[in-house]
């Protein structure tokens, strides 16, 4: 089974990479491979009438010219997956998928796909997974857990930030003066750290149970030989 990933930013690839290491150690019997194309952030869609042909490094933005591509390309092999993982951030979960799948059929797409949105973020996958975050951070603050609401529109990675970041989000934030880099360095060593301990299946993100099902599906599919 070959799964080509598309990935919002490079956080998210480190998880996703972390998690398909775990599929692979749980289907040993089976042949995995994945290959992942990271973007630099979400971006926008693009709306009737600005048909841009040129890549702007937005996942948002080049999502329907890299589908067509990976849809030209995995329909010639056999038992293959385009997924798409991206955060939700503040839109409607049902709105925002319905779009996405919009951009599919509208663009035609043939080959099997699926869009893994991590609700409200890909921090939320780590919320979900509170040994792994102890394992990966003995001292970590777990006070701050409280405020949380598993997979709710609120304040994730700050959360994260503030049980796992010395003194706090506070302190992150104004390292970072105001640059995006120095917050997605930390991102991406939570997802590295964090994602390293994860369980597979013990995790209580609903966002992040319905990615890892997308994934066993299609596996168990090929075992049983339907794909």
């Amino acid at each position: 089974m070959y799964f080509q990933f598309l990935i919002e930013d490079e956080s998210t690839k480190i998880l996703v990479d972390h998690v398909m290491e775990k599929i692979e150690e749980k289907y040993t019997e089976e042949e995995i491979e994945w290959d992942k194309k990271f973007f630099k952030g979400i971006g926008h869609l693009r709306r009737i009438g600005n048909a841009l042909g040129r890549k702007t490094g937005k996942l948002l933005n080049d999502l329907p010219m890299y589908m067509r591509a990976f849809d030209k390309k995995l329909q010639g092999m056999e038992q293959t997956a385009l997924v798409v993982v991206l955060d939700n951030d503040k839109r409607d979960v049902d709105h925002f998928r319905k779009e996405l799948e919009n951009i599919a059929i509208g663009n035609m797409i043939l080959c099997d796909y699926a869009f893994c949105i991590a609700v409200k973020e890909m921090e939320a996958w780590l919320l979900g997974d509170v040994e792994a975050i102890r394992a990966a951070y003995p001292r970590v603050k777990m006070q701050h857990m409280k405020k949380y609401e598993q997979d709710a529109i609120c304040d994730t990675w700050e959360i994260l930030a503030d049980m796992v970041y010395p003194q706090g989000v506070a302190r992150l934030k104004k390292k970072a003066a105001g640059s995006y880099s120095v917050i997605g360095k930390a991102k991406c060593e939570w997802a590295d750290k964090i994602g390293g301990y994860m369980s597979l299946h013990k995790n209580a993100s609903p966002s992040y149970q319905y990615f890892i099902h997308e994934l066993e599906k299609r596996i168990v599919k090929r075992k049983r030989g339907i794909l």
